[in-house]
């Protein structure tokens, strides 16, 4: 049974056999309905077997408001999850495919198939992969993507450049088949409000609001923000609470019990929560229909799949993004809509035609992934995750009294161009955004005139907003035009109509003129916009000064700042000395500053520099040692990444002394980092004896030996190899090899291995890991181990296995002849190291395991982990899984921790996770550090099929230890 707030009424308005699992669906011009089956879910087909998902036409023959006849418009699609109208045909989300399929026979079967864009992950849950078609305002069809990594490419238009959409969901342009990254990521569920904001949800974080365009990032090669998403509900707890009237699943409940027991041994005081909180967001759909009444426009409607149920929230307007209130408030503990029948299981909604709101329910007994469930549970209930897969629903939700009653016979694709003009005006979003996008396919020019006066005219400022647009699409918008919507009354066409400015210099000045707009989100939008027409840097200088406290606009201007970094520094120091002001180490304004020196040490022009240093040098504004310290620290990431040395800048000498003999350690710290790319034979020379100083302070000693980086390799050797050479710290030893990493010179790599024997563990980790990313070093290395002057024993595991994956083919056969191959028989280890699960564990014996043999790459209970995944959650794993990822580490890899190789145009070698990727900059995770590579720079890039957890850990391990090990891991971390 449905329960919905009083005065609304669930509708049947398909089931089986015309509709099974459905996840999404769409209504053309003509009322035609499309929707993705998604029968595969939750496993891809098995090698040899066709796929299952299809698409179907459905038609209501004798008009009585429910669907009775179905027929497959395509079909052996791979996880089929979303559709869009285009053009009389539909685009299909197939990863790794985006299809377009259309019918031109009249029997709505599709008989045309085309991949207009392959290469999106398909190695993920189903339900996180290429999803979720949306049309905006801008013409663009948006679609969730999941952050999922893809190198993007169309066979459609195979002249447009491939791509880059780790991170990122995914948009295109159906009027010329461009395409490119879009703000997220989103699992599943997507929405457009009346302001064209976007809105996402993923599984425990129901809504989010994608705040800054992924156009304005990416323009900006060398500034990239944490996220652009901005969590809507609040941090509140409380806010993700919701109301099932269903109880867990068996499953569910034996699965908390088996977590809470050992939560109550590990952890007293965890509450390990069985339901009432958000655990399967999906589907977060705005309602922007006329037929329920003003109260309820805006609103946005959130499914919980595992939950049974319907969530409501109202939108309210907070600064440039969005507040929402659960209603009923969570004082009524209800939701909008609920169910008693565990299999109702809301995936998806969609504004339709008749003003109501559709929701497609998946209606299976079980919809988790599956990996997410111990096994022993899974075998144990005998779980079958297809029960249900010859059934579906799709609901119609409207009120009782409706405002505005209207079918869904509708024949817009037979309306005039002057008729779809008119359309724009309809209360119903459905009516206008379809019109809108039929405008932008027919391409005609007949409607220009009845658009301009729109503008001007038009009842609603979301109809002023399409007209904008709609002429834009057709290629007929004028800078006059834009400047009248410049100056509406209501913001939200202000807003938009200062993003479609950008393109007429001519009105970059009326654009600035908004930067005191009374509206914020007007002038968050001017601040993107400044980066396109703020070539002087006016406009960006005046924006900051005026307050980067919100860090919204810090982003913005940031990322408007672009390639003229110093010019916005210039400015602000010129004409805006009160942004200096404060000392307060948390000051937003620091963070801006670095970030703004950053830019400029990464794309150093002479001028810049010598700007920059000179007013680190003299400026009043900039006398403060935080100020000093923010700068030079993002100097030194800037220079980092541009990899130059032994700058020449008159008269800095002198200052960085000063600096690095401050009292302020931040600044110390920063002068010493920055120092390294400069020329500086006073502090050098004074840093080749205090670094073979043996009475010095060994910290003192580690700054000289690190201040040498910034020489040449014959100034820094002498002092490198008395400390390799001679009984040191390990602390200075490591600071010595930190040094050698600058240098590409042959014989470093012989100064390296000189000092071997007096090497500790870490020392020699750290030293075989310089030794292997330079071509040129590894054959020494390699040398040294065939000669028997290094034990093959003393190369930690790691450290062979990316010996085994150098891109040097030759390298990996010599490794492999003295480290022997990796092993493809694990059966017979596992079923030796078995008898471990006969032993009793202990979790606190486990612990010290853990710390000796894993805790370098994993970090138990959600602190960061530089190169494994965090471990919170692996006690869903029964023991036996738990011993075989342990001895088989390559068994499975998760593609998030999926190790990559890039080896740059110096010969130097990285490897690391993928943190982050553009079109002009790759940012690897690394073991010890992170580092950004330009691409330009990039020689070669591949993804190992290795795991970097190294094979034989059972040798460190006896049977008892193993036991302990598995069972700190099935603590709970």
């Amino acid at each position: 049974m449905l329960r919905l707030v009083e005065g609304f009424q669930a509708e049947l308005f398909a089931s089986e056999p015309y509709v099974v699992d459905p996840v999404e669906m769409c209504f053309d011009e003509n009322g035609g309905i499309y929707v993705a089956e998604m029968l595969d879910y939750p496993f891809d087909p098995k090698p040899g077997e066709k796929p299952r998902s299809r698409i179907r036409y459905l038609e209501d023959t004798d008009a009585d408001g429910v669907i009775d006849h179905a027929i497959v418009f395509a079909d052996q699609l791979l996880q089929a999850t979303s559709v869009f109208p285009w053009k009389g045909g539909i685009f299909v989300a197939s990863a790794p495919d985006i299809l377009y399929l259309k019918d031109t026979d009249g029997d709505h079967v599709a008989d045309l198939q085309e991949v207009w864009y392959t290469g999106f992950d398909r190695k993920v849950s189903p339900e996180g992969r290429i999803t979720n078609f949306r049309f905006a305002y801008d013409n663009w069809i948006y679609a969730a993507n999941n952050g999922r990594a893809g190198k993007i490419t169309s066979p459609k238009f195979p002249q447009k450049p491939p791509i880059y959409v780790r991170g990122y969901d995914f948009r295109f342009s159906p009027a010329t088949g461009d395409f490119a990254q879009a703000a997220g990521p989103t699992q599943f569920g997507m929405s457009f409000n009346a302001w064209g904001d976007r809105f996402v949800s993923q599984n425990t974080v129901h809504l989010r609001h994608a705040v800054v365009p992924a156009q304005y990032i990416l323009r900006n090669p060398y500034y990239s923000p944490d996220s652009v998403l901005h969590y809507v509900p609040g941090d509140d707890s409380r806010n993700s609470k919701v109301f099932p009237l269903t109880q867990p699943q068996q499953w569910r409940l034996e699965r908390t019990r088996i977590r809470q027991t050992r939560y109550d041994d590990t952890q007293p005081g965890r509450v390990e929560l069985v339901g009432g909180h958000f655990t399967a967001a999906t589907g977060a759909t705005i309602y922007l229909g006329d037929a329920w009444g003003p109260e309820y426009y805006g609103n946005v409607f959130i499914a919980d799949a595992n939950g049974s149920l319907i969530h409501r929230e109202m939108l309210v307007h907070e600064g440039v993004t969005y507040k929402s209130q659960p209603l009923p408030p969570l004082s009524e503990k209800t939701e909008f809509l609920a169910s008693t029948d565990i299999w109702f299981r809301p995936v998806n909604m969609t504004n339709a035609p008749d003003g109501n709101l559709y929701v497609m329910d998946f209606y299976r007994e079980y919809i988790e992934e599956p990996v997410s469930i111990p096994e022993s549970i899974k075998k144990r209930l005998q779980l079958d995750f297809y029960r249900g897969d010859d059934r579906g629903r799709i609901w119609r939700i409207r009120p009782e009294s409706l405002v505005e009653e209207r079918g869904l016979k509708v024949e817009l694709g037979k309306a005039t161009t002057a008729e779809l003009v008119n359309f724009l005006n309809h209360a119903n979003a459905w009516h206008r955004r379809t019109a809108q996008r039929l405008l932008l396919e027919r391409q005609d020019g007949v409607s220009l005139d009845a658009l301009e006066k729109l503008i001007f005219n038009g009842t609603t400022p979301e109809t002023r907003v399409h007209a904008l647009w709609a002429l834009h699409g057709n290629g007929a918008l004028e800078a006059s035009q834009v400047s009248a919507a410049l100056k509406d009354k209501q913001a939200l066409v202000r807003r938009q109509a200062v993003r479609l400015a950008e393109q007429y210099p001519e009105l970059w000045e009326e654009i600035a003129s908004k930067k005191n707009d009374p509206d914020p989100k007007v002038r968050l939008q001017v601040a993107l916009s400044a980066g396109v027409l703020n070539q002087d840097g006016r406009l960006v200088a005046e924006m900051a000064a005026a307050g980067v406290q919100d860090s919204w606009f810090r982003i913005a201007l940031l990322t408007s700042a672009g390639r003229r970094p110093g010019v916005v520094l210039a400015r602000l120091l010129e004409s805006h000395g009160s942004f200096f002001s404060g000392n307060n180490e948390l000051d937003p304004r620091l963070e801006f500053l670095k970030e703004l020196v950053t830019m400029i040490g990464a794309d150093p022009g002479q001028d810049q520099l010598v700007m920059l240093m000179q007013s680190l040098q003299t400026s009043p504004r900039l006398r403060s040692a935080q100020w000093q310290a923010a700068a030079l620290a993002g100097l030194a990431e800037g220079l980092a990444l541009h990899k130059v040395r032994q700058l020449e800048i008159p008269g800095v000498e002198p200052t960085f002394m000063e600096w690095m003999a401050s009292s302020d350690k931040n600044l110390q710290v920063a002068a010493l980092e920055a120092s390294q790319y400069f020329s500086l034979p006073g502090i050098l020379s004074a840093a080749q004896q205090k670094a073979q100083d043996p009475a010095l302070d060994l910290n003192r000693r580690i700054q000289a030996v690190k201040t040498l980086r910034g020489g040449l390799y014959a100034q820094a050797a002498p002092a490198v190899r008395t400390i390799l050479t001679t009984p040191s710290a390990p602390e200075l030893q490591l600071a010595a090899i930190e040094t050698l990493t600058v240098f590409n010179e042959p014989e470093a790599a012989d100064m390296l291995l000189s000092g071997w024997r007096s090497y500790g563990p870490r020392v020699r980790e750290r030293a075989t890991d310089v030794l292997i990313r330079r071509q040129g070093w590894v054959d020494s290395l390699l040398v040294a181990v065939e000669a028997g002057e290094i034990a093959t024993g003393a190369i930690d595991p790691v450290s062979k296995i990316r010996l085994a994956e150098h891109p040097d083919e030759t390298i990996q056969v010599r490794s492999q002849k003295l480290f022997g191959e990796r092993d493809a028989n694990h059966k017979e280890v596992v079923e030796e190291y078995s008898k471990a699960l006969e032993y009793t564990g202990s979790v606190k014996r486990g612990t010290t395991v853990f710390e000796n043999n894993c805790s370098k790459c994993h970090i138990s209970q959600g602190e960061r982990a530089r190169l494994g995944p965090d471990l919170s959650g692996v006690n869903n794993k029964t023991h036996e899984e738990l011993l075989l990822h342990i001895l088989d580490p390559s068994f499975e890899i998760q593609p998030s921790y999926t190790n990559y190789i890039i080896v740059d145009k110096d010969g130097l070698i990285y490897d690391g996770l993928l943190a982050s990727e553009s079109s002009e900059a790759v940012k690897l995770r690394g073991e010890y550090t992170d580092v950004t590579i330009r691409r330009d720079m990039i020689q070669e890039m591949r993804a190992s099929s290795v795991s970097l957890m190294p094979e034989g850990l059972e040798q460190d391990m006896n049977l008892q230890e193993m036991a302990d090990v598995i069972a700190y891991l099935r603590a709970g971390l």
